[in-house]
């Protein structure tokens, strides 16, 4: 683990210093607003499509290879960004890039399931997502700052040394995987049927994410608030919280830890809905990172809980596949709502979908309740 949280914070560091950066490069080189959003928009698809299939082949060739080919990706891609002037090379990059983030969150979470204790599980996984969450306050900030002073060729230089120490780090991560199988290569064989409810209750939660991802700046822009105020709570708070989350999650149970985030996370939306201040902004950030930031390491370490060992892998990708389609219904799912029903309805619908994840959590107890020893 010492080796793996910075290992993984550069990862997603020299992710987040693109982020925003990004759609300005692509105005820059006279890309049509139609054209940026299939760019953005590739590289969550590249992700998804990829993370079944690195969950399989992480339980058939190892956690390390992944981790090493993920972050080479983001090196690689970083550096494409340099070279890419027009809207195909940039769709080609960002699809480049996108695979690689496929790659090594499946990985590196198999890896800290390998090594965490079962008594230890939900903390661990939400100690180790904290270096993203620490990555996303930092990054974003930081590389628009580096390309308007420093420019934009210097700012893809920096990502990539910062993808470079994530590959030197991953390389020094020895493997874990003790009991390698053979597993047939097919669409049935990339996904962990035994993971499959906390995934599903994990796809609501993403509903939620990609709702307010996506319309919460233009809410708050249509009100004459920042929107990075919320943003910048969420990921502090997030980053806070995980891990003690994650700590309670063994102690009490998967399920109590769930629903008391997913219920949090529906308040949190219902607040944007009915306030749109900077107290209520901030309020909302603060919740919804409490919640967020409660539920998820608790559905990850659900996910594994009823698993095989040597079945780790793919259930880390049966759970992020559920969470970048979540991520990516919610988006789509809150445009078209926007229109019908404004901001804030589509906000409230949102807290009705965590509501729902919720629902499902507590029905689960009987059978999915408590969590493996």
């Amino acid at each position: 683990m010492r080796l793996l949280w910075p290992g993984a914070f550069a990862f997603f560091l020299s992710f987040y210093l693109l982020l925003s950066a990004l759609p300005l490069y692509a105005r820059a080189a006279g890309v049509s607003d139609r054209a940026l959003g299939f760019i953005i928009g590739a590289f969550a698809l590249a992700s998804m499509l990829v993370k079944p299939w690195a969950g399989w082949a992480a339980d058939r060739f190892g956690r390390r290879p992944l981790m090493l080919a993920g972050a080479s990706i983001f090196l690689a891609a970083s550096l494409a960004y340099s070279l890419s002037g027009t809207a195909v090379a940039l769709l080609l990059t960002r699809l480049l890039h996108g695979s690689g983030m496929g790659l090594y969150p499946t990985a590196a979470s198999a890896v800290v399931t390998d090594l965490a204790p079962p008594e230890r599980r939900g903390e661990l996984l939400g100690f180790f997502g904290a270096a993203a969450n620490v990555a996303m306050a930092i990054g974003p900030l930081a590389g628009l700052a580096i390309a308007e002073r420093l420019g934009f060729a210097t700012l893809f230089g920096v990502a990539a040394g910062v993808a470079l120490v994530a590959v030197l780090l991953s390389a020094a991560v020895g493997e874990t995987l003790q009991d390698r199988r053979h597993i047939p290569f097919g669409v049935s064989a990339t996904l962990s049927r035994s993971a499959m409810f906390p995934s599903l209750i994990v796809l609501f939660l993403m509903l939620t994410y990609g709702a307010q991802v996506s319309f919460l700046p233009l809410y708050a822009h249509a009100h004459g608030v920042n929107p990075g105020l919320f943003f910048l709570v969420f990921a502090l708070v997030v980053a806070v919280v995980r891990g003690r989350a994650g700590r309670l999650s063994d102690r009490l149970g998967r399920v109590p830890v769930t629903v008391g985030g997913l219920s949090l996370a529906a308040l949190a939306l219902l607040t944007l809905a009915v306030r749109q201040d900077l107290v209520g902004l901030a309020a909302a950030g603060a919740l919804y990172g409490v919640g967020f930031g409660s539920a998820q390491p608790a559905l990850m370490a659900w996910a594994v809980d009823s698993v095989e060992r040597h079945d780790r892998g793919r259930a880390m990708g049966t759970y992020y596949t559920a969470l970048e389609l979540g991520i990516a219904i919610g988006a789509v799912g809150s445009g078209l709502a926007v229109g019908v029903v404004g901001f804030a309805g589509t906000f409230a619908t949102a807290a009705l979908m965590a509501a729902v994840g919720a629902g499902l959590a507590l029905g689960g107890t009987l059978r999915h309740g408590r969590r493996r020893a």
